[in-house]
């Protein structure tokens, strides 16, 4: 009986050594973060879908976690010029970095993005000038990052304004 004993004690504390090894560490960054933001300047005006990609991470400096940021959307009223009300859609390409090594991280985003102009689309016929141009993607913001997979974000950037999302991690 005291064999037996020792043999199931040895097999269950094995067993669960194994199934803690297995757990994801919760201080290690998510390498994909999918997002969607709403962004608005006095009323909504955008609305963007977000992915990152982890492509580093640190353990000492100022950011801790890198990522590749590819985004895209479409934004109302985005008066790039003078011409037009400035609705089209907006895609961009940049890089983010995360501060801190818990779930609460400042992010700074910096990048280069392009807005295709769709308001001027009827007015090619009658001579409309087409606004559609590169821009500099700039953002500073606060992202809740959990273990878990969920991602809340806030923050200011250009062409989002002031915006708030939501997302998942993986």
């Amino acid at each position: 009986m005291k064999s037996i004993t020792i043999f199931l004690f040895l097999t269950t504390s094995c067993f669960a050594l194994s199934l803690n090894a297995q757990e994801p560490n919760s201080n290690e960054a998510s390498k994909n973060v999918f997002n969607f933001s709403l962004g608005s300047f006095v009323v909504l005006n955008s609305a963007h879908i977000t992915y990152d990609r982890l492509i580093a991470k640190k353990a000492k400096g100022f950011f801790k976690s890198y990522y590749f940021t590819t985004k895209v959307g479409g934004n109302a009223t985005l008066n790039f010029s003078d011409t037009n009300s400035g609705t089209g859609l907006l895609t961009s390409l940049g890089f983010t970095g995360l501060t801190g090594k818990g779930n609460d991280h400042l992010e700074i985003g910096l990048g280069l993005g392009y807005f295709f102009d769709s308001s001027t689309s009827d007015d090619f016929i009658e001579g409309g000038v087409d606004d559609s141009q590169f821009y500099p993607s700039i953002s500073l913001g606060y992202r809740k990052q959990s273990p878990k997979g969920f991602v809340f974000r806030t923050g200011l950037g250009a062409a989002e304004w002031f915006y708030v999302g939501f997302g998942y991690s993986f």
